[in-house]
C-alpha cells in the first residue's frame, strides 16, 4: 500500500497563515510545523509506517517512507 496526499500545499498556507496569527515568524518555524502536524494528523493514524507522496500544485514533493 501507498498513500496519497493531495493538497499538501494547501497544508502549508494554513499552517503559515496559523504561525502569522500567532506572532511566530513562518519562514523560521514553518517546516517543522508543517513536518509535526502533518506527522500527528496524517500518518499517525495510519498506524504501522506505510509509504507515501504528497503532492503540491506547482508540482509535487515526493517522499517515500
Amino acid at each position: 500500500m501507498i498513500v496519497v496526499f493531495t493538497k499538501f500545499d494547501q497544508l502549508k498556507r494554513d499552517i503559515r497563515m496559523k504561525l502569522e496569527d500567532e506572532g511566530l515568524d513562518p519562514e523560521t518555524d514553518l517546516l517543522a510545523e508543517v513536518e509535526r502536524i502533518f506527522e500527528r494528523r496524517y500518518v499517525a493514524p495510519l498506524g504501522e509506517p506505510v509509504p507515501f507522496i504528497r503532492f503540491e500544485s506547482e508540482g509535487f514533493i515526493h517522499q517515500i517512507r
